[in-house]
């Protein structure tokens, strides 16, 4: 059997995502997938490529140092996933995260919550994807006629696993929160950035998401859900890089080696996925926007519509007529959106039974969400999940 060395870095530096598309297209074509976690050097590949009997070489770059030129990979094919521009030859092969389209539905989702005034915190590193993020953000709102700002520290902080660990950063990034005008959305290079976002809005007692929004990118459920409040996150196609990935190798090893037409491929967003730090849109009224906020945290969990109701200073039938007022559609009706965007996100990025989906999603039995989904989507759970995978 062929196989493809896959080297991958760290698992707090990389996403599943990409080594599953990977394994996706190699499945299909009867090629073992080998994880290597080292450093490609040429006298490792040598070994492995001979032991394994190896096609092909997938180099995952996040936060791995220098690669070795072209030469130590020998006669192999070789992709590298997300390389950094200095790290690319004109030659290699490559599946890159389109960072200005990332930007631009950043742009999109947070222009939509009604606000004016935006901001932008990079990472606290100085690299190519999060200055391009800043540049294309910012040409977006001030192309829409808002206000918008860029953080930037005085001096670099010190870095410990990715993360900013000096006083004097976290410092500056505070003042630089209390000093935007207000309501403002932010706009963050990661989900690590957002995370330390609004752990400074919370020090400095800003309400989160009335009077800063916060989106982050990469969607990494250890980050976003771990905030308070949760993260709000743009969602890049991981699993999509890892199938071009896999496809560009194929394609260049059916040629003998030869390089395919296409050198460098990109993979944009996903999707946004929204939670407790943004709105999906503009909210005047407050106790709305807290019964939206309860929605999006508990309606997988038993929440009723009455139950959000009663959270309003008013009587439950107009506590309804306002929730309606204010969103266009029913307390109902909302409870059962974050129930069924929850099912699918289940259904499309996991393997567990239905069963587990219902109980998970806060239906009494499989049947009630068998029914439920086939009237909010016109197929069955099954159906749906085969056809995502496909």
């Amino acid at each position: 059997m062929d196989t493809i060395l896959y080297f991958q870095p760290p698992p707090q530096t990389c996403n599943p995502g990409k080594l599953a598309g990977v394994v996706e297209i190699a499945a299909r074509r009867g090629t073992h997938v080998q994880v290597v976690s080292k450093n490609p050097t040429a006298r490792l590949v040598a070994e492995l490529a001979s032991f394994w009997n190896a096609m092909g070489v997938i180099v995952e770059c996040a936060e791995r140092p220098a690669l070795p030129d072209d030469a130590a990979f020998g006669s192999l094919p070789v992709v590298l996933l997300s390389p950094p521009p200095g790290q690319r030859s004109a030659q290699a092969l490559s599946v890159s995260h389109d960072s200005e389209a990332t930007a631009r539905v950043a742009a999109r989702a947070l222009l939509r919550t009604g606000f004016s005034e935006f901001a932008f915190v990079p990472s606290p590193e100085p690299n190519y994807w999060s200055r391009t993020r800043e540049r294309v953000f910012c040409d977006a709102i001030r192309k829409h006629g808002g206000g918008v700002a860029a953080f930037h520290a005085k001096a670099p902080p010190e870095i410990e696993d990715g993360e900013p660990s000096s006083i004097g950063w976290h410092a500056e990034l505070r003042r630089f929160l209390v000093g935007l005008p207000k309501p403002c959305g932010v706009f963050a290079a990661n989900d690590v950035v957002g995370e330390n976002v609004l752990k400074a809005a919370r020090f400095e007692g800003i309400a989160v998401p009335d009077d800063l929004a916060v989106l982050g990118v990469d969607d990494d459920e250890r980050v976003c859900n771990r905030c308070e409040p949760r993260l709000s996150s743009i969602d890049p196609d991981f699993r999509r890089a890892g199938m071009l990935a896999a496809e560009m190798l194929f394609e260049a090893a059916a040629k003998g080696g030869a390089r395919p037409a296409s050198r460098r491929l990109r993979f944009g967003p996903l999707r946004v996925v929204f939670r407790e730090s943004m709105r999906t849109g503009p909210v005047s009224d407050r106790c709305v926007a807290d019964a939206l906020s309860l929605i999006r945290r508990e309606a997988c969990a038993g929440l009723r519509a009455s139950d959000v109701a009663a959270r309003f200073p008013c009587s439950r039938r107009l506590a309804f007529v306002r929730f309606r007022k204010a969103t266009g559609h029913t307390i109902l009706e909302e409870i059962h959106a974050v129930q069924l965007e929850t099912v699918k996100r289940l259904l499309e990025t996991t393997d567990i039974q239905l069963k587990a989906v219902s109980d998970f999603c806060g239906f009494g039995n499989p049947n009630s969400l068998r029914k439920f989904f086939r009237r909010a989507t016109g197929t069955t759970l099954r159906a749906w999940r085969a056809a995502r995978r496909r």
